[in-house]
């Protein structure tokens, strides 16, 4: 019986000094560089920067995830800037401390208006931003009683759906002031200037 029970010891030791042997072998990570990221210090290995180097090499669809998805409906205002190669800068705050807002994709189709990045909310017009979204697809219901404004030099000028959509891809990387006017769930004014 003593034999058994050193057998078995001597057995559970022999396991226990196989299993931490294999723990110390394998693939070692490699040295990882710091990067910072919203004032935290984060490590990124060099694998990862690889990877995402080849990754930005892709098309813009195959580029990252879509945004999260967040229909629109609470009466006010949103807005923020078209600017398609600042995207990197959503999250992050201008000299002045403040976030950046900004629309990097938009577009025009039938009963919605989506708008994917950065944008502010405001319950009036002349109010300072009570809320500034990260990285969502901001979805808007429009309607027949969407009225669509370009702002210009003398002024703001009414202009249709179609003219209102060609601006959203075309200017899509242009500064341009983009904001949205939600009244019961649905857009009231869409409107697009220069700054």
């Amino acid at each position: 019986m003593f034999m058994k029970k050193e057998k078995t010891v001597v057995l559970t030791i022999l396991c226990l000094a196989m299993l931490l042997t294999a723990c110390g072998q394998g693939n070692t990570a490699e040295p990882s560089a710091p990067a910072e990221t919203m004032g935290a210090e984060t490590t990124i290995s060099p694998e990862v920067s690889n990877q995402a180097g080849q990754m930005n090499e892709s098309s813009p669809s195959e580029q990252e995830p879509s945004a999260p998805v967040e229909y629109e409906t609470a009466d006010g205002f949103m807005s923020a800037f078209l600017l398609a190669s600042d995207r990197d800068l959503i999250d992050t705050t201008n000299e002045y401390g403040v976030f950046y807002r900004i629309v990097y994709e938009a577009s025009l189709e039938g009963d919605e208006l989506r708008a994917c990045g950065s944008m502010d909310y405001r319950n009036f017009k002349g109010q300072d931003s009570i809320t500034i979204s990260s990285d969502l697809t901001h979805i808007f219901k429009v309607d027949e009683q969407t009225e669509y404004r370009k702002g210009t030099e003398v002024g703001d000028q009414i202009i249709s759906k179609e003219e209102f959509a060609e601006l959203l891809e075309s200017r899509k990387d242009s500064g341009m002031f983009f904001e949205v006017e939600i009244s019961d769930g649905v857009v009231k004014t869409a409107y697009l200037t220069a700054q």
